[in-house]
């Protein structure tokens, strides 16, 4: 009779094939437009239903190291669902699910998606002042509307890292919005053999 299995060798044969999903939320779109066309859209690729009472968007201007804290309205936001925060002079609000005053930004202005005051997402650098923006090869901060790259799964979390927006990022042309209100995000699969459970009780046999 065979009795020697390990416990690592048993989860290998029932292992499944698993979507990858985002550990949690993600900035997928940021609108620095003409006069005070701003926008943030914020994404929910994990497989959960979120709360958005807690998470909030930090805004802090020129290098500064103190931040303008916006919270979010407490909706539930489901999976591949976004959520669409605009200054309230934004010229398609009907595209924003909140709007606010304070999304008062420029392409120097470093903004980080919170939870509960810890940083889950970020564009720019808290810290440092750029000067008129980021940039690199690919466009500015300013005057472009930014996309998330399809293959971003996480978050940047560390606000006062090196900022390089060709990192995980496509550049739009000044005042597009026409993807705010929805987002693709495409993490892969996690492919592992399988071996029917009767193959599995073969072993023991």
């Amino acid at each position: 009779m065979r009795v020697g299995i390990s416990v690592q060798v048993l989860l290998m044969l029932l292992a499944v094939v698993a979507s990858a999903q985002t550990d949690d939320l993600l900035i997928s779109e940021y609108v620095e437009g003409s006069v005070l066309n701003n926008a943030i859209e914020v994404y929910n690729g994990t497989s959960d239903n979120l709360n958005l009472a807690g998470y909030a968007i930090e805004r802090y201007s020129n290098g500064t190291t103190t931040a303008v804290s916006i919270p979010l309205s407490a909706v539930d936001l489901e999976p591949g669902e976004v959520f669409v925060i605009a200054h309230t002079s934004f010229t398609q609000p009907q595209l924003a699910n909140q709007l606010s005053d304070d999304l008062n930004f420029d392409g120097n202005d470093a903004l980080v998606l919170a939870f509960n005051g810890e940083p889950v997402d970020r564009i720019g650098r808290v810290g440092e002042d750029p000067g008129e923006y980021w940039s690199c090869t690919g466009g500015t901060t300013q005057n472009h509307t930014l996309r998330r790259l399809v293959g971003v799964c996480v978050g940047s979390d560390v606000p006062g890292d090196p900022f390089d927006p060709c990192d995980t990022w496509e550049f739009l042309p000044v005042d597009t919005f026409d993807g705010l209100g929805s987002h693709t995000a495409d993490c892969g699969t996690v492919e592992i053999a399988t071996t029917p459970w009767g193959g599995v009780k073969a072993l023991f046999r």
